[in-house]
């Protein structure tokens, strides 16, 4: 009887001990709006380019899956990888991307939404104007961007693995990529692109606006616009890779002009249905790139058009270690730093990126440092990081080790990512409990009539 009497003592200061555990994390679980749209608690799936898609970006059961074991694992917010909004952004992707340039792209995409709302998720679609000079042809045709200028890339800004990947693509396809003549160690990882026209500018931007009154039809519940990293909206706000001498190019004022326009003709076009916010990086970290102080004067011109969030990342392409930190150092040192100043400068709810420690999440949100985080890696190694967090497991969590082993294996062959800590990515699609047999509730996406009235 004692030996049961004290069975059940334990039992219950285990769970007091839990409920402590819960309590801790009461920040990260707090719900919050972004917009008109209630998320659940303040994690999420950062975007990521799965290459799950087929050729001609069309969504696959893998996609669907993918994202629907993350909202399964009780992340608040799913924000899909880059979705390509324009047919002319379209053949210059890195192997395979979403693409929503046209209506027969909605009917899968509505299927992906459906499936994470399925798990209690909302769903951002990351909308993306294209590359630009990071842009891959597989017909031989040549990349557009702000400017003539190609990207390089060293082993001092990339990772190790991502960097013996660069090499591998370059040994098996001579030719795709080149090392920069009198620069030991410097590989040119792209074409030299043309510099857009005004009518190419003008077009894009109408293109996307469309794009987005699509994904409020696929049941999107927000926008992201993708502007980080070395893309092409990032290319023309960084003087490092917009050397034009128009109204695009030099002053400030004139680099985040693009950025500005595409924004407004976003917010234009849903009419208030959607949040619309924009993802950017908050610093380049390179010699000659756009500095935190100038994305401070951008946020603050992008606020006063109306965003609903912003998601930061950091670096670019042609600084990698910077865009996929390494350690948790970095993230202290830069980002959670960058996103504190950046948070003075909109009223808009802010997402930071690779916190990937529960307990550091939780300070930086009860901080105010921040108002979400989101993580991409470490969501790929756990997809349950939110329950264990929640359910006082924080011990089980499988942690990422951030050895780029996914991103090398992708970098270096062209195939989707794995990992090498959890044998279930990629995989997904094999599990018939990610797929929902019904739906219920309304069958029209609500934000369709917000859009069009009634």
């Amino acid at each position: 009887m004692r030996t049961r009497r004290r069975a059940g003592k334990m039992a219950e200061r285990s769970k007091q001990e839990k409920k402590k555990d819960q309590v801790s994390f009461s920040e990260l679980f707090r719900p919050i709006k972004i917009g008109d749209c209630e998320i659940k608690n303040r994690i999420a799936v950062a975007p990521m380019n799965m290459a799950y898609s087929t050729q001609d970006g069309y969504v696959t059961n893998q996609d669907i899956a993918h994202l629907a074991r993350r909202a399964k694992g009780g992340f608040g917010l799913i924000v899909t990888g880059a979705v390509i909004a324009t047919k002319l952004s379209a053949p210059f992707v890195w192997q395979r991307n979403l693409l929503l340039h046209s209506d027969s792209f909605i009917p899968g995409m509505n299927t992906l939404v459906d499936a994470c709302h399925n798990f209690g998720a909302k769903v951002f679609c990351q909308l993306s104007i294209g590359f630009g000079r990071g842009g891959h042809s597989i017909d031989g045709s040549q990349p557009y961007a702000p400017s003539a200028i190609p990207e390089f890339r060293t082993l001092e800004t990339t990772p190790k693995t991502m960097f013996d990947g660069f090499k591998r693509i370059m040994a098996a396809h001579p030719g795709a990529m080149v090392e920069t003549p009198g620069v030991p160690g410097e590989l040119q990882t792209g074409d030299v692109p043309r510099e857009m026209t005004i009518e190419e500018i003008r077009s894009e931007q109408i293109e996307f606006a469309t794009a987005c009154t699509r994904c409020v039809i696929c049941g999107f519940d927000g926008i992201e616009i993708h502007a980080p990293h070395g893309y092409l909206e990032h290319q023309f706000l960084s003087p490092r890779s917009n050397k034009r001498t128009d109204m695009y190019g030099g002053s400030l004022e004139n680099r985040m002009r693009f950025v500005l326009e595409v924004t407004e003709r976003a917010l234009e076009a849903v009419r208030g249905a959607v949040p619309v916010g924009i993802r950017l990086s908050a610093d380049e970290h390179l010699p000659g790139g756009i500095t935190l102080d100038e994305v401070k004067e951008v946020v603050k011109k992008l606020s006063i058009l109306g965003i609903s969030f912003l998601h930061l990342s950091d670096g670019a392409h042609e600084n990698e270690r910077a865009f996929f930190p390494e350690s948790m150092e970095w993230v202290e040192k830069h980002g959670l730093r960058e996103a504190k100043e950046l948070r003075t400068c909109t009223k808009a709810p802010v997402i930071t990126p690779s916190v990937h420690d529960p307990d550091r999440a939780e300070r930086a949100v009860r901080e105010k440092t921040t108002d979400m985080i989101s993580l991409g890696r470490q969501a790929l190694s756990d997809p349950d990081w939110p329950n264990k967090v929640k359910d006082g497991a924080v011990e089980a969590i499988v942690r990422c080790r951030r050895d780029l082993q996914c991103l090398g294996r992708s970098f270096g062959t062209g195939l989707s990512a794995r990992c090498i800590v959890n044998g279930e990515l990629g995989f997904e699609q094999f599990d018939p409990d990610l797929f929902p047999r019904k739906m219920p509730g309304p069958i029209m996406p609500p934000g369709i009539k917000k859009m069009y009235g009634k």
